[in-house]
Parts: C-alpha cells; sequence; structure tokens
C-alpha cells in the first residue's frame, strides 16, 4: 500500500487516490496566472495544519511578504504558521547571491530541509536553477571537460548544462525524501510541459494547469499527465479559483456555462 500525502485541494485528491505517493517529486507546471502557486500553497497549508508536518516553500522569484499577502486572500496565514515554526519561507535572490565555492543552488535547497527537518516541499519555481552558469569544475567532475578544457573553454550547449541542474537537483530532492512539489512557467500552448524540457521525465508525478480567457468568462482546467503507483484520472478537470483557493469541478462539469 502506497503512503499517500493529501494536498488538501477540495476535489483535487480523488483524482490521484488520496494524494501523492510519500517521497515522491511532483511538477506542476502551466502559463503565467494557471494557478501554479495556489496549488502549491494548498499543499503547504494542509501539511502544516492537518498532520503537524514542517513545511519548506523555497521561491527564487516572489519576495516572502508577497506570497504572505497572496495566501491570506484565501484563508492561509503562512505568517502565523512560519512564527509557530511549522513553515518556513526562503527567497533566493539567483542574480544577486553569491555561492561559496564548490557551492550550488540544489545543496543551498538540501541544507535549508535538512536544518529545517522539511516533510514537505516548494521549489517555486526551477526555471532559474535549470539556466543557473556551471562551473569548469563543476563539468570536469560530471566528465564533461578534461584539464586542457578547463583552460581553453569549448563552447556547451545549453541543453546539456540545463540537464544536469536539472538531474543534480531531482538527485537532491530524492535524497531528501519528503515529498516535493517542483514549479515551472510554460508558455502558452508550449508542445513541452516544461521550461526546461527535462524535469516532466524525471519527476514521479506531472499536472499541467491551463487557463483559457474569453470575453467576460474564463475557464480553468488541469490535467494529470503521470502520477507513479497511482491509478489517476486521465480526464481534462476543471476547477475554480475562490476567495478559499481552488476547487477541482468533476470532470463532466468541464465548460459549463
Amino acid at each position: 500500500m502506497v503512503e499517500r500525502e493529501p494536498t488538501g485541494i477540495p476535489g483535487f485528491d480523488n483524482l490521484v487516490e488520496g494524494g501523492f505517493p510519500k517521497g515522491s517529486i511532483t511538477l506542476v507546471s502551466g502559463s503565467p496566472g494557471t494557478g501554479k502557486s495556489i496549488f502549491c500553497q494548498h499543499f503547504l497549508y494542509t501539511g502544516a495544519t492537518k498532520f503537524d508536518q514542517r513545511c519548506l516553500y523555497i521561491t527564487f522569484e516572489q519576495r516572502v511578504p508577497e506570497i504572505y499577502e497572496q495566501a491570506k486572500r484565501f484563508g492561509m496565514d503562512f505568517e502565523k504558521l512560519e512564527r509557530e515554526g511549522k513553515v518556513k519561507f526562503i527567497f533566493i535572490d539567483i542574480t544577486a547571491r553569491k555561492l561559496s565555492e564548490g557551492q550550488s543552488h540544489p545543496e543551498l535547497i538540501m541544507d535549508a530541509a535538512l536544518k529545517f527537518r522539511a516533510d514537505r516541499i516548494v521549489i517555486d519555481s526551477i526555471t532559474p536553477i535549470s539556466n543557473f552558469p556551471i562551473s569548469t569544475n563543476e563539468l570536469a567532475y560530471f566528465g564533461i571537460l578534461g584539464e586542457l578544457d578547463k583552460i581553453v573553454m569549448p563552447t556547451i550547449q545549453d541543453d546539456l548544462i540545463t540537464r544536469m541542474q536539472i538531474h543534480r537537483l531531482m538527485m537532491v530532492l530524492k535524497d531528501l525524501l519528503a515529498t516535493t512539489i517542483i514549479v515551472s512557467e510554460t508558455p502558452k500552448n508550449s508542445e513541452w510541459l516544461s521550461r526546461d524540457r527535462v524535469s516532466e521525465f524525471m519527476a514521479d508525478g506531472v499536472i499541467v494547469l491551463h487557463y483559457l480567457g474569453i470575453g467576460a468568462t474564463s475557464n480553468r482546467s488541469l490535467v494529470v499527465e503521470k502520477m507513479r503507483s497511482t491509478k489517476h484520472i486521465e480526464d481534462v478537470v476543471p476547477f475554480d479559483i475562490t476567495d478559499k483557493g481552488m476547487v477541482v469541478k468533476k470532470p463532466e462539469e468541464a465548460y459549463k456555462v
């Protein structure tokens, strides 16, 4: 029997046999405004308030006070929970923070998660990590550069660096044994399920959120693309964002007016 971690999102958990497999990594992706951050906030708030779990939120793009304010609109008071030591929010400005010699952003995440003893983790989003430059020493460690190459730096394809960064992040997250959501923002109508085009293959689960606004009406839906060790729904499932957050409808309610 697979142990499950409920998200607490009304109507969602019964789509995935009660929640995410414990210790799994789920990619939540979608274009801007689809509800990715709200999905993640539900996941952490449920863990902290319903299951007394320690929940860690790593953000590379949005400052913590902004997240507090957004979540309060949906009845989630993370500021109070952080004062109580149940959650921890960390903003990492990837453009300003200097790493120590040999240190990487996945290692920063690992250190924070181990120090906080996190049961649930959200990384919002992984896009800055996937594009972050890699040192020549790191490339040599992975066998891509030799000693001569370190002196005369060859051209390294961007997609190779992306694959390395995502692979390293995933290995760190697997070792932590926490149940994790990673977020990726994708352009509208993208053929890929993540901006890096790698994480959807390495993640245990993939959930894609969609938003279609037409005039005065709007339609939101999600698709569970995959979920290992889970018999999940394969239909397009509609959802709303209400004053209490995300509410998932039944598949047959899709696009009813």
